[in-house]
């Protein structure tokens, strides 16, 4: 059950920063992970020194989100502030950049067929 605090925590971490929308059209690679899954790995976003860039996925027509994940470049820390699926076929991932360096995000989609 969602609390009231932590769906204020991620609406408040979802207005900051970059927003970006991916959609199977926008996928770079689709790998078939088979038994119908697949992973979409999607272009790299940048993220600014100390902010946050909001990558909300949408599954593909009678698809639903599994999972997100991503890859940040550098060897430092960086959080995942949320991921969670927003509907059966929507995902949001909000990932923050605590570091003074632009870095470089690369995400990934798994989803299913229905």
């Amino acid at each position: 059950m969602k609390t009231r605090s932590s769906s204020l925590k991620k609406k408040a971490a979802a207005g900051k920063g970059r927003k970006v929308t991916l959609g199977p059209t926008k996928a770079r690679v689709t790998q078939d992970l088979g038994n119908g899954f697949l992973r979409d790995q999607f272009s790299p976003f940048t993220v600014g020194p100390n902010s946050f860039i909001t990558i909300t996925f949408t599954a593909g027509s009678g698809r639903v989100v599994i999972n997100a994940g991503w890859f940040i470049s550098g060897s430092t820390s960086a959080w995942p502030t949320n991921s969670y699926p927003v509907t059966d076929t929507q995902w949001r991932l909000i990932i923050q950049n605590s570091t003074n360096v632009t870095r470089t995000v690369v995400p990934y989609l798994i989803t299913k067929t229905r």
